[in-house]
């Protein structure tokens, strides 16, 4: 006799619609990490970089972070950049402020985030990797001064500024903005900010001449008729 087959059932259906649903509801969960989006494919072989790191000299440590992150794909590079940072501090906290260099300038969007890890592992460095961490990434120079100003003690917060405005004078008025804007974490912190010209200030990021300041009144245009330069190929 001809066996029946069971009839469609659409509960059924349903439910493995809805199982898949939950599946995918779950990967996307996951792949939410601190607030940013990572590759629910993303791998980070952290086996690899401890064995990178075991029998390395201090001298290469530097060199050896830069090349595990220049390596890693571009989805990885910020999980990778991390952690590098945490294997190459816990063999040799000295190597934090080269390695800071050379991954925040490898991963700059992830540069704050780095910066503030570093600052947790090694506070004795702090001034060090808030400069290092600014010069190499100086697009992101005011999420990296708001970042470090929260992962640190608020005695800190003036040093903080003051390493970051000196690692780039000419920004100084973005830090300015994010500090101003509420950046630090202790609302008892006070942080007196630059207002000066970049000739006045010292190498600290602090007014070391305060007798230079911006002009009182707009400088005068200049002007000059069309001339003729006689380098140029086509020149009469």
């Amino acid at each position: 006799m001809r066996k029946l087959r069971k009839p469609f059932a659409v509960k059924d259906f349903n439910n493995k619609i809805m199982n898949k649903n939950i599946r995918v509801i779950i990967g996307v969960a996951v792949a939410i990490i601190g607030g940013s989006m990572v590759s629910a494919t993303a791998a980070v072989d952290k086996d690899a970089i401890k064995a990178a790191f075991l029998k390395a000299p201090g001298a290469e440590m530097p060199y050896i972070a830069n090349t595990l992150v220049a390596k890693a794909k571009k989805i990885d590079k910020a999980e990778t950049a991390m952690e590098v940072l945490r294997v190459a501090v816990a063999k040799k906290p000295a190597v934090c402020v080269s390695v800071v260099s050379f991954i925040c300038a490898l991963v700059p969007d992830a540069a704050a985030q780095i910066a503030a890890e570093a600052v947790k592992l090694t506070p004795q460095y702090t001034k060090d990797i808030a400069r290092a961490a600014a010069k190499a990434a100086p697009a992101k120079i005011d999420k990296i001064a708001i970042a470090i100003l929260k992962a640190t003690n608020v005695k800190k917060h003036q040093m903080v500024y003051n390493s970051v405005v000196a690692a780039v004078p000419s920004l100084f008025m973005t830090v300015n903005q994010a500090v101003l804007a509420g950046g630090s974490s202790d609302s008892k912190g006070v942080i007196t900010t630059v207002d000066s010209p970049i000739a006045a200030l010292g190498a600290d990021g602090s007014v070391a001449d305060s007798s230079v300041t911006f002009p009182s009144t707009a400088p005068t245009p200049v002007t000059a008729s069309p001339g003729i330069d006689p380098a140029r190929y086509n020149a009469p």
